[in-house]
């Protein structure tokens, strides 16, 4: 396998910046599906998976659609798919939610990765994959953060008003679902995945700084220490938005990949991840990627890597692509690294 991830999440300078776009709802553009096709059928997720890593050529894999449905989706949350040729992506509706904040947290049913909703499905396409290119790439399963789940279980209005309102609920809740996450990340862990956290419910967009570090720090440490203790060395947490205002908490969860989205301050993360020897993924903005040509993604990507000062833990990312995102932008940020790689080794 290419160890050019491996050596940047080590704090090891690799032989060029990886790049990890942030590929999900897209994945069934490549193989001319929706993303709620694809998203409930394994055998187009494997396909997706593999026209991905063919096309895109990516430092790493990520077996999941919908990232943040699916441990809500196996409690009892109700997801709301498109058929026809509808390229929204699923999502939990305003009355999806299963827990009303006035039951205890002891009537939600823990899930059986190996029976229940899409959970199944996401383990199969993890089997399909390692099996054909394990060899050739790192491959993570994507699991909720406990935030993250705990305000789709709720309902996400409903739960912040929790957080104020009835604390102590919602740490029963935090320890809920930490406990469903940890039992879908051994699941992957087992089918010889990495797992990947998703977390941008606790955002500091949403979520006040020291709530964060109150309720959510110690939940997110304990799911991150448990994927440790069952042998996974790297387990990166992703959390969006202007992440510099919690970054010293978010540093202490233990994940050793975090995220440095658009709004965030690269400087600042470069300065403490080098203190802590810790890795960090750079979003590019791509959101407009529909409107903007393949000059301009060339362009926001070489920006990016000058961030990047050299640090070897430097990774290379986007916000989410936008389905239907042209193969075109994706090389040319491939190109952008070339051509730093190049300028750089001139120095």
């Amino acid at each position: 396998m290419n160890d050019r991830l491996t050596r940047a999440l080590n704090g090891d300078l690799p032989d060029q910046v990886p790049f990890l776009p942030a590929i999900y709802e897209h994945k069934g553009w490549f193989i001319g599906e929706t993303p709620s096709a694809v998203a409930r059928d394994a055998h187009l997720l494997t396909t997706a998976l593999q026209a991905e890593y063919e096309r895109v050529q990516p430092d790493a894999l990520i077996v999941g659609i919908d990232v943040y449905n699916i441990e809500a989706e196996a409690i009892g949350c109700s997801v709301n798919y498109y058929d026809g040729n509808d390229t929204s992506v699923p999502a939990i509706g305003s009355s999806g939610a299963v827990f009303q904040g006035t039951e205890g947290v002891a009537s939600l049913r823990m899930p059986d990765p190996q029976k229940d909703g899409r959970m199944p499905l996401n383990l199969e396409a993890a089997r399909n994959i390692v099996r054909l290119l394990a060899k050739e790439i790192p491959i993570r399963g994507a699991v909720s953060g406990p935030f993250s789940l705990a305000a789709h279980l709720a309902g996400p209005g409903k739960f912040f008003l929790l957080t104020m309102m009835q604390p102590d609920l919602v740490k029963d809740l935090l320890k809920f679902a930490s406990e469903v996450i940890k039992q879908y990340g051994k699941a992957f862990i087992e089918l010889g995945c990495g797992v990947i956290m998703f977390d941008s419910h606790a955002s500091p967009d949403l979520l006040p700084p020291q709530m964060y570090r109150e309720l959510v720090l110690p939940p997110t440490q304990e799911v991150i220490r448990y994927f440790r203790g069952l042998g996974l060395q790297h387990v990166p947490l992703i959390i969006g938005g202007n992440t510099t205002k919690i970054l010293d908490a978010y540093l202490e969860t233990d994940a050793n990949n975090i995220l440095c989205d658009t709004k965030a301050d690269a400087k600042e993360f470069r300065e403490k991840c080098a203190k802590t020897r810790r890795a960090f993924r750079r979003n590019i903005d791509s959101s407009d990627f529909l409107q903007v040509n393949s000059d301009e993604a060339h362009d926001r990507a070489l920006n990016s890597l000058e961030e990047s000062g050299g640090y070897p833990g430097f990774i290379l990312g986007t916000a989410v692509l936008p389905y239907g995102t042209p193969l075109s932008h994706l090389t040319a940020m491939r190109e952008a690294i070339q051509e730093y790689k190049k300028r750089t080794a001139s120095v």
